[in-house]
């Protein structure tokens, strides 16, 4: 193995994960703290810094922070502890040195775009030409926060199997891990509304994002052929394109990066702590282990692309409670549409025997999500309740909500809402 190249690991053997989140002051307002908070880290200026098994990162909004895994771990329980104990560390500055916080969920729920600017650093020539091709300056580029677990290649075979067996998951799992229910102070038209945003961004070019749910492929080759390519070749009549023509331009949501030899899953919203989003990263991987080895041994024919890019509009729109096909999970009546949480229900009790000891617990929490709702409807729930008539009460029964979030995330505790 040459210097710098990534480890080359079983499929399923590891597991990485990269969670965002905004800034903000006492009042919830965003600030651009990201920076100077790393040079007080770092000593100097600096887009990147690293502590023991987590590295701290920038996005393209100046007010938004990303904590990974620096290394791939065997077990998700031991990147919650590594996630938690970086998470306290940064926490700790922003209190200490500039009176700030950390806002867990997909979405902002007051900010407006203009209240914050570009990361000014390491990127700055990328995001400029992203601005200028695509025009950033909407909630879908910089008021978002994902949660992304990172897969490891096996084989060719098994890497494409494990692509395939995604992109039959993706359509349904916003309606586990929708956190997005309220920007600019209103309850959104959707249950996800930072995924909503998020299929339009690069509509001037719509070949980057496709349809969101990546479309089925039989070897790298065709990986390359059916998806990069097409993307590079429109971006060939774009001035400027040829600086953002790398695998990480494609935006689906799931992306193949040959580089690190992991796949990249992206549309799941960030929850209120790391336990949450560590509980589904483990459901993810473990469904994930089942549908490959049930592609493998064909039991699971892979499903009209079409009906999967049509249950993710439902889903993201209606969450939970989305009426979907899913041709392709197991079930009497296939003729007829099923609740989206069913067909995770059913998903569910295939992971439960595709776990370690250590992460079975996890389970427990997604079966609570799925029967008591995801983050975005409960939120959503709450302040309809305490503030049926919106107006400055509702304003402030958000305010007081996502105050009660930041504290859960701080604490790594669900919010009981």
């Amino acid at each position: 193995m040459t210097p710098g190249e990534p480890a080359a690991y079983r499929l399923f053997e590891v597991v990485g994960l990269e969670l965002e989140y905004p800034v903000v002051d006492r009042e919830l307002r965003p600030q651009c703290f990201v920076e100077p908070a790393f040079r007080l880290l770092h000593g100097r200026p600096t887009s990147d810094v690293e502590f023991d098994n987590v590295g701290f990162s920038n996005e393209l909004a100046a007010h938004v922070f990303e904590i990974k895994t620096v290394h791939p771990q065997p077990t998700l329980e031991r990147a919650e502890r590594q996630l938690v104990s970086g998470l306290g560390r940064f926490q700790r500055l922003l209190h200490e040195e500039f009176d700030a916080r950390l806002l867990p969920t997909g979405m902002h729920p007051f900010m407006r775009p203009n209240q914050t600017t570009l990361w000014p650093r390491a990127g700055r020539r990328i995001y400029r030409t992203y601005d200028r091709i695509f025009g950033v300056r909407g909630h879908g580029w910089l008021n978002v926060q994902a949660s992304h677990v990172n897969l490891p290649f096996g084989t060719e075979a098994e890497t494409v199997r494990l692509h395939n067996a995604i992109a039959c998951l993706l359509p349904y799992l916003p309606a586990l891990t929708a956190s997005s229910p309220i920007y600019e102070g209103k309850i959104g038209p959707y249950v996800d509304n930072r995924l909503a945003f998020y299929r339009t961004t690069q509509k001037r070019i719509p070949i980057v994002t496709g349809d969101v749910i990546p479309e089925f492929v039989d070897s790298f080759r065709d990986y390359r052929n059916r998806i990069l390519k097409r993307i590079y070749r429109t971006l060939d009549d774009v001035p400027g394109g040829n600086v953002i023509q790398h695998e990480w331009v494609n935006s689906r949501g799931a992306i193949v990066r040959f580089m690190r030899r992991a796949i990249e899953i992206r549309v799941l919203d960030t929850q209120e702590c790391v336990k949450a989003d560590v509980a589904v990263a483990v459901y993810v991987r473990a469904v994930l282990r089942w549908m490959v080895h049930a592609m493998e041994k064909e039991e699971t024919p892979l499903p009209p692309h079409a009906a999967l890019v049509r249950d993710f509009d439902r889903v993201i729109r209606h969450g939970r409670n989305a009426n979907v096909e899913a041709p392709h999970v197991g079930r009497r009546h296939a003729s007829r549409r099923i609740p989206a949480a069913e067909v995770l229900g059913w998903l569910l009790d295939r992971a439960r025997a595709e776990v370690s000891h250590e992460e079975r617990p996890y389970l427990g929490l997604v079966a609570d999500r799925l029967r008591e709702g995801n983050l975005s409807e409960r939120i959503a729930q709450r302040v309809r309740r305490v503030a049926p008539r919106g107006g400055a009460r509702r304003r402030d029964a958000i305010r007081r909500t996502y105050e009660e979030l930041a504290d859960c995330l701080e604490r790594n505790v669900l919010w009981p809402g």
